[in-house]
C-alpha cells in the first residue's frame, strides 16, 4: 500500500487517552503544522454502537494530518469503522496493537493482539478493502513471554503482507499480568531502542517509527539517525511547545511566540465554549505552561477543576494566561474578543 498523503513521519505525537482530544490536537496544530497528530484510541464498539450523549469521539477541527486510532479484533467491524472514520476526513487509520489495559485484554484488542499477527493481518487487509486510507500498526515489541526480535519479525512479516507500510514501535514489551497497570507498563521494563534499530534494518522497505521515553528535541534527532520517524508522548503534555522547538531542528522553522499561540487557542476556546461542555476540557492542556512559577499548582488545579465553578470562567482564564509574570506582556485580550 503506498502512502497517500503528503505528509512524512519524521515525527509524531502518540495516541494518548485522555489527552490526544481534539481540543488538544487544535493546541497542538496551531504549534506545530507539520507533526503527525493522533486521536486517543476508540473501540470498534463505541465507534458502531455510540449512545453516549458525551463528546463525540470521531469529532475533529482542521487539523491535518491526523490519524485515528481504532482498538478491535473482529475484522469485519473494523472495516464498518474505517468507512465511517474515512467520511470524517481522517488521514490514516492507525491499529492498537499496544495498549495493555485490562478493558483492552477482556475485549482482545490491544497488546493481546500482538500473540494473533494472523487476526491482525486479517483485520488489516478487511480495512483496505474498505477504505483508501493508509493503515498503520502501533504496537510493543513483544508481550510476556513473546519477547525477542525473531517473534517480532514474523509478526511484521505477517502483518505487513496485509499492506501495513507503517509500524510505530513503543521500545519495550507489555507486561500482561495481574498487577502491572498502564502506568506502569510505561516505565518497565527498561526501554529497548535497539531492537527497534534491528527492526528497521531487517525491513528498510518499511516505515518504522520509534516511541518511549523520547523527551529532548536532540534525542529525536539521534534516533532519526536510525529510523524513519519519532512518536514522541507525555513529554509533548508536559510542554506543548516541545515540538516547536523539534520543528526548528528538523525542518529550520522559526521560534513561536507562545503568548500569540495563546491568544489564538483562547480565542478558539471562545468560539467553542457553550453549556454542553466543560471549559476545563479546554484549559486541562494548558495546566503545564505554569510549571515553575509562584503558585502554579493552585492555578494548575484552576485549569483542571475549579475554573468550572467560576460564574465567569472564560474571564478568570485571561487573568490567569495573560498575567505579567507568565509573559511578560499582558494584554487586555478578553475585552478586546467579547
Amino acid at each position: 500500500m503506498t502512502m497517500k498523503n503528503n505528509y512524512s513521519y519524521k515525527l509524531c505525537v502518540a495516541p494518548m487517552m485522555g489527552h490526544t482530544d481534539l481540543h488538544f490536537r487544535y493546541l497542538l496544530r496551531l504549534i506545530s503544522k507539520k507533526t503527525m497528530l493522533y486521536t486517543e484510541m476508540v473501540a470498534s464498539n463505541s465507534i458502531l454502537h455510540n449512545k453516549s450523549k458525551k463528546l463525540n469521539k470521531l469529532e475533529r477541527n482542521e487539523d491535518n494530518p491526523v490519524g485515528f486510532q481504532i482498538g478491535g479484533d473482529n475484522p469485519e467491524q473494523l472495516a464498518e469503522c474505517a468507512k465511517i472514520v474515512e467520511s470524517h476526513g481522517y488521514n490514516e487509520i492507525n491499529l492498537n496493537i499496544g495498549c495493555p489495559s485490562k478493558r483492552a485484554q477482556s475485549g482482545n484488542f490491544g497488546a493481546c493482539l500482538f500473540s494473533q499477527p494472523e487476526l491482525v493481518a486479517k483485520c488489516a487487509d478487511n480495512i483496505s478493502k474498505s477504505t483508501s486510507l493508509p493503515i498503520t500498526v502501533k504496537t510493543r515489541l513483544g508481550i510476556d513471554n513473546l519477547d525477542n526480535i525473531n517473534y517480532l519479525k514474523d509478526f511484521i512479516n505477517t502483518v505487513s503482507s496485509a499492506g501495513v507500510e507503517t509500524f510505530h514501535l513503543h521500545a519495550r514489551k507489555a507486561i500482561l499480568k495481574k498487577g502491572i497497570n498502564p502506568r506502569k507498563n510505561r516505565s518497565i521494563p527498561p526501554i529497548d531502542y535497539k531492537r527497534v534499530y534491528d527492526i528497521k534494518k531487517i525491513f528498510p522497505h518499511l516505515n518504522i517509527i520509534i516511541n518511549g521515553e523520547i523527551n529532548q528535541p536532540k534525542d529525536v534527532l539521534a534516533h532519526l539517525n536510525h529510523v524513519d520517524g519519532v512518536m514522541i508522548g507525555r513529554a509533548v503534555c508536559n510542554n506543548p511547545f516541545l515540538l516547536n522547538d523539534i520543528d526548528i531542528l528538523i525542518y529550520n522553522t522559526e521560534a513561536l511566540d507562545k503568548e500569540a499561540i495563546m491568544k489564538e487557542y483562547f480565542l478558539y476556546i471562545i468560539n467553542n465554549f457553550n453549556k454542553n461542555v466543560k471549559i476545563t476540557d479546554f484549559t486541562k492542556h494548558l495546566a503545564c505552561i505554569f510549571k515553575g512559577y509562584i503558585g502554579s499548582k493552585h492555578t494548575r488545579a484552576y485549569m483542571c477543576h475549579e475554573l468550572n465553578y467560576e460564574k465567569e470562567p472564560i474571564k478568570k482564564l485571561e487573568e490567569l494566561i495573560f498575567k505579567e509574570d507568565l509573559w511578560k506582556n499582558g494584554q487586555d485580550l478578553y475585552s478586546k474578543v467579547i
